[in-house]
């Protein structure tokens, strides 16, 4: 069994990568999982950026800290394979949980938020623990959408031999550690960004650079160029991962984007 995880889809650029490249590769995977939440025009999810994501090949797309950005997204999620992270107070619409099945495999995919300098969630640790418990799978992936990276180590350690990947994703820029844990749990900081890497994690550079050079807040717009196609392979041997390898693709660049 194979699954793919596609990196933070981010605006216009990252739209276009994934429509151009994850058709070609779609009938190598069983299931793909889609980082959505910077689709819409570099925040949030709309519908139209959702339907791209699903046209492409997405089984399942996930979300983050801009979940909430584009209203579209309330409709969305409480009736589309979307999830967000799952240590929202009760009562936060959707889900923070999925069962992908295949053949009578259950692939369960979790997401949950960090707390290191992100919006005070609840426990993400003891939110995996109780999904876990309660829901029916044969095989788990984590999604750890955070900032710091010994957060996401952390929880990974937590969950290792219980899980059989714990993947990171929000910082935008893919890390080379890509590996296992002692009790054979897969891990990957950060699985990257797909979209335009001639920008500041997907914004324009002008705007950002105001921010760090002013030290005030400037509007956000996000950049255009070429993109690249980021993602992490994960190939399972019955419950656990025997294989983790980052995926790359450049696109051909011609200036053209998605209207």
């Amino acid at each position: 069994m194979k699954v793919l995880f596609v990196g933070d889809v981010t605006a216009r650029p990252g739209q276009r990568v994934l429509a151009r490249h994850l058709p070609d590769i779609r009938g190598e995977y069983d299931w793909v999982i889609v980082n959505g939440e910077n689709a819409a025009a570099g925040k949030g999810l709309d519908r139209k950026s959702y339907r791209l994501i699903r046209e492409a090949g997405a089984d399942l797309v996930t979300l983050g800290n801009h979940a909430w950005d584009k209203k579209q997204v309330y409709e969305l999620i409480e009736t589309e394979p979307i999830i967000r992270a799952a240590n929202y107070p009760p009562g936060t619409p959707g889900r923070g949980w999925w069962v992908l099945e295949r053949g009578g495999f259950r692939l369960l995919v979790v997401q949950v938020m960090g707390r290191v300098y992100m919006e005070p969630l609840d426990d993400p640790f003891r939110t995996v623990d109780r999904i876990l418990e309660e829901v029916p799978h044969d095989a788990a992936i984590v999604e750890i959408h955070a900032e710091a990276t010994s957060e996401k180590y952390a929880l990974g350690f937590y969950l290792d031999g219980r899980v059989a990947a714990v993947l990171g994703t929000h910082t935008h820029i893919p890390t080379l550690d890509a590996g296992f844990l002692p009790k054979g749990t897969a891990i990957q900081a950060d699985v990257g960004m797909t979209g335009t890497y001639r920008s500041i994690i997907g914004g324009e550079v002008e705007s950002f650079l105001g921010r760090f050079l002013t030290g005030r807040p400037h509007p956000f717009r996000s950049a255009e160029g070429p993109a690249r196609f980021v993602a992490t392979e994960l190939v399972f041997e019955g419950a656990r991962v025997r294989a983790i390898s980052p995926y790359q693709w450049e696109e051909p660049w011609r200036g053209e984007g998605i209207e």
